[in-house]
């Protein structure tokens, strides 16, 4: 079982609609790190030039002005404390070392002096972090993140940076660098789908004019043997599609040109049959022997049936060049009188909905020759109709003894019977539902058989479709 689409529309989709989000989610982790990179660059020159900028004026101050300089420049994402000694604030991430370094060195930078200077980014506990002195609540993602991409969420570690100014006091700063922190991203999320709506919208759409033309092209080749003279199919959609339309096109003009050929071919060999067959007839009514004759003129009357049932067989198609408005309920009835006319058992009920585009000849001999299957081996034929919206469908039903479940769709081979006796008018030519099965399925439709629920009686169904091409409202 896969889980893909079936359909070349719902695959090709899928591809482009996979294809656009990863692109998306490419785009904007590219940009979340391209921004995260530049916001450190700037924020990390900025806190490097305050620091350096604050200790030199710290320097400059006494001890009694120092103190009212720290408490306007103490806030809660950066703040000074003065000691006499180096503070332990801890060691931090080994992964952060590359940017102490870096940081350190712009310090240096700044302060244009060689005094003392160190940095550690860590994280600070409440005890260690100076008063007013704020810390960031951060989740574990943002915490991994920025052991590891530290330059995307710099503010989630403090910088602590210890100066020892030229007296010999140390100046202790404790810095954070502004950061975007993720729950900001949400509100991409809205521009995320929506773009990714419109690129659907847009590929939906340019998938669709791709693949109606394929499905146009599908039905019809379904159709191909129900309708081989239909119009040809608009040639459009892309160039390749269009060559396969085009090939499509010719390949059904061949097809019916074929189909035409047979016919005449095979009505000329039709007409030339019954001259020699005529010549033997004479010639056996001609001997002397009763008996003989008998025999010959018995042999002459089931060649002309085999080679009737044979040519009615393959002329069955394609003798009307087009298709018409069929009143099938009418057709039945006048069926049904018909029989009844010559004492047999045939009842109708139902009626369709509407006519039926149809070549009515073949579809009278199509009906014909299940109601006369019906009769041959079950006696009597009731017909019931039944029509919607799908396909309209005419239920043959007799009271013989069925058919063996194997051999169900063998009947309808050409020249198949299961009476096997040398008799005609017992067993038929073996003709009869084949050539209703070739009829029907020059309609787009077919005939199924199966077994009565209750054991007695064969149930031959014709369904043929209701399409726009078929069925007239």
């Amino acid at each position: 079982m896969t889980l893909l689409p079936r359909s070349l529309f719902g695959r090709t989709l899928l591809v482009l609609v996979t294809g656009m989000m990863l692109a998306e989610i490419a785009s904007q982790v590219v940009n979340f790190f391209d921004r995260g990179s530049g916001v450190y660059r700037l924020g990390a020159q900025q806190m490097a030039l305050r620091i350096a900028q604050s200790a030199r004026i710290l320097n400059r101050l006494t001890s009694a002005q120092r103190s009212a300089v720290i408490d306007e420049m103490n806030g809660p994402t950066f703040s000074v404390v003065l000691s006499s000694t180096p503070v332990d604030v801890g060691k931090g991430l080994a992964e952060h070392d590359r940017y102490e370094r870096a940081l350190s060195a712009l310090i240096k930078l700044y302060l244009r002096s060689e005094w003392s200077t160190s940095v550690e980014i860590t994280s600070l506990g409440r005890a260690r972090r100076p008063r007013n002195y704020e810390a960031v609540d951060s989740s574990p993602l943002e915490q991994w993140i920025a052991r590891h991409f530290y330059f995307v969420l710099p503010g989630t570690y403090s910088i602590v940076s210890q100066i020892k100014l030229e007296d010999g006091t140390t100046a202790v700063f404790y810095a954070r660098i502004p950061q975007e922190p993720l729950s900001r991203l949400e509100s991409l999320l809205p521009r995320l789908l929506l773009t990714l709506a419109i690129f659907v919208v847009l590929g939906a759409a340019a998938v669709r004019v791709i693949t109606r033309s394929l499905e146009r092209l599908a039905r019809a080749a379904e159709q191909v043997g129900a309708e081989p003279e239909g119009a040809p199919l608009q040639e459009d959609g892309p160039s390749e599609v269009r060559s396969v339309i085009r090939a499509f096109n010719r390949m059904r003009l061949d097809l019916r040109s074929y189909l035409l050929e047979r016919a005449r071919m095979l009505g000329a060999i039709s007409h030339d049959l019954q001259t020699p067959i005529t010549r033997l007839r004479l010639r056996a009514e001609m001997l002397a022997d009763a008996k003989s004759r008998a025999k010959f003129v018995r042999d002459l009357d089931e060649m002309d049936v085999i080679a009737a049932s044979t040519l009615e067989f393959f002329k069955s198609l394609g003798n009307e060049p087009q298709r018409q408005p069929l009143d099938v309920g009418a057709l039945v009835g006048s069926l049904c009188e018909d029989w009844s006319e010559t004492g047999r058992d045939v009842t109708v009920q139902g009626l369709p909905r509407g006519p039926y585009n149809s070549h009515p000849q073949a579809l009278r001999r199509c009906l014909n020759n299940l109601v006369e299957n019906a009769l041959r081996y079950g006696a009597r034929a009731r017909i019931s109709i039944e029509d919607d919206d799908a396909a309209l469908r005419i239920v043959v039903r007799d009271d013989g003894p069925g058919i063996p479940e194997q051999d169900l769709e063998r009947v309808f081979e050409p020249f198949f019977r299961l009476e096997q006796s040398r008799n005609r008018d017992s067993g038929g030519t073996g003709l009869g539902l084949a050539i209703a099965r070739n009829i029907a399925r020059w309609h787009g439709g077919d005939i199924h058989l199966r077994n009565a629920p209750d054991g007695k009686g064969l149930i031959a169904e014709l369904v043929l479709p209701r399409s726009r091409s078929s069925a007239v409202r």
